[in-house]
């Protein structure tokens, strides 16, 4: 798989990683390797969202980080999502990386960063945030800082 993953950051600057448990207990969730190395960026996550609907969110931003946007953790960020909506970025714990980022792990070989993507409902309230009608993002509230 490291051969892949190296093809694609070659080509796209980044590769794309879906996770999903066959047996349906645990959420889908989404992450990018190469974005550290191809653009000085942390790792992004995405939890409960479909593959192709992950996919497309991680290539936007990757996109934008090729023209030089800068994000950072804990600021409400418009734009990355259709609609008005807003989405947030969190640390995610080290303590987390050998179990959610493993395949990372493994290509890096060495530190690196790595934050959760929270989108919203559709009152565009946050999975961090009280009110939030949203579970599906859970675990990935469990990971971060």
């Amino acid at each position: 798989m490291s051969k892949d993953i190296q093809k694609d950051i070659d080509k796209y600057g980044w590769h794309f990683l879906f996770v999903f448990d066959p047996d349906g207990e645990r959420p889908d969730f989404a992450y990018s390797i190469g974005l550290e190395e191809s653009y000085d960026h942390p790792e992004i996550m995405v939890f409960g969202l479909d593959k192709d609907t992950a996919h497309e969110i991680l290539s936007d931003i990757a996109d934008d980080l090729k023209t030089g946007k800068k994000y950072q953790i804990n600021t409400r960020f418009p734009d990355v999502i259709a609609g008005d909506f807003e989405i947030m970025f969190k640390e995610v714990k080290q303590s987390a990386y050998s179990e959610y980022l493993g395949t990372a792990v493994d290509y890096y070989e060495k530190p690196f960063r790595a934050w959760v993507l929270f989108w919203p409902d559709k009152s565009n309230i946050l999975p961090t945030e009280d009110g939030c009608s949203l579970t599906v993002q859970d675990e990935g509230r469990e990971i971060v800082v």
